[in-house]
């Protein structure tokens, strides 16, 4: 998630669309707010571009010269361009997932899923201490200042003594096999993956569990009744 960080660009806060440039409201904290609009099952999704839109548009007088399509295209050229988001295929925004803080291609494999590893929401806190013990940055008194593009470029780069990067390592490392050496590793990282787990990645490893356990009752079942059949069809041998 996220746009590419240049140190050169100017006018990062500013759109040209339609022709014409408009400023936007990029700092970090109004874009968590309208992050956490779009996962809001309380306000109709019919609603949602236009509050987004005047969350964004400074000049809030220009979208009422915008019909309806005109309004939805805005929109989606801003999350595309200033957050890197594609509206039309990402279900849920205020997450960041294993997907987007991917660096090869693991995606591209057709068993993989796309797993959130962070929620900006529920790591509130993580995210404040994390930024506070690396950069001396409390991002209350940064609220209005700090730009959307720069957050992230701290957040990516947060050192691993943090308490969010602790969280993240956790929700994406491997459990090792388990030896008679590692017993105590293993139960350990057992543990901390289950204490960071966020609560839709829990549904989903759950669900994944679910099917596993029902192909394997499935394919048992089957064993059985071949089983059965072939050796139903086997005559007993009798001595002469």
């Amino acid at each position: 998630m996220g746009p590419r960080f240049s140190l050169t660009e100017r006018n990062v806060d500013v759109i040209t669309w339609g022709g014409v440039a408009i400023e936007l409201n990029l700092s970090y904290d109004n874009i968590l707010v309208m992050l956490q609009l779009f996962d809001d099952k309380t306000v109709s999704d019919k609603s949602k571009p236009l509050i987004a839109l005047n969350m964004l548009v400074v000049e809030r007088s220009l979208l009422a010269q915008l019909n309806g399509e005109q309004l939805n295209k805005l929109l989606i050229d801003i999350f595309k361009a200033k957050l890197n988001i594609d509206l039309d295929k990402k279900e849920r925004v205020n997450e960041i997932t294993n997907k987007d803080n991917s660096t090869d291609e693991a995606e591209e494999d057709e068993t993989f899923q796309e797993v959130p590893i962070v929620d900006f929401t529920i790591d509130a806190e993580r995210i404040f201490s994390s930024f506070l013990f690396d950069y001396n940055i409390n991002l209350i008194e940064q609220q209005g200042k700090l730009l959307w593009n720069e957050f992230l470029a701290l957040f990516n780069n947060l050192s691993e003594e943090t308490t969010m990067k602790t969280a993240i390592k956790y929700r994406t490392c491997e459990v090792p096999k388990k030896t008679k050496d590692n017993a105590d590793q293993v139960k350990d990282i057992k543990k901390k993956k289950a204490f960071y787990e966020l609560p839709q990645a829990k549904a989903m490893r759950e669900a994944r569990e679910l099917k596993a356990y029902e192909d394997r009752m499935r394919r048992y079942k089957e064993a059985r009744k071949q089983l059965a059949q072939e050796n139903k069809g086997v005559k007993p041998t009798t001595d002469d």
